[in-house]
């Protein structure tokens, strides 16, 4: 689990790394889209940290209703951090925030989806 979690940590830093990358052709360096993307990048790590932990609370304790709990903990903060991003920086930061929750996202699917994928094509066995 725990090299689960690191891989994860590793890559939603790179996609958000990339991201910021991607935006200096268009808006050069832009601190309030740095500042958004930051911000979205952080709830992404701290709601994937919450999902894990309720997950395995649920697995162990065999509570389910914990799982609607951290839930209702990770929508928020979201919703919170957005809001906030569009009320202090404005659209560029909200957007950024968005695309910094995506950031996580965008690790699992690499390191779940298409990582295992490339290496079975190196292999010669896809």
């Amino acid at each position: 689990m725990k090299k689960f979690q690191l891989d994860t940590l590793k890559y939603t830093l790179i996609a958000a790394a990339l991201f910021e990358a991607g935006s200096i052709p268009l808006l050069k360096f832009n601190l309030e889209y740095l500042c958004g993307l930051a911000a979205g990048t952080c709830v992404s790590l701290l709601s994937f940290s919450i999902l894990l932990y309720v997950s395995k609370r649920v697995v162990t304790t065999g509570r389910k209703w914990l799982a609607s709990v951290g839930y209702l903990v990770r929508l928020p903060m979201y919703g919170i951090v957005f809001y906030l991003c569009m009320r202090f920086g404005g659209l560029i930061c909200g957007v950024a925030s968005l695309l910094g929750f995506f950031t996580g996202v965008a690790a699992l699917i690499y390191s779940n989806g298409l990582k295992p994928k490339f290496s079975k094509r190196q292999k010669g066995e896809g």
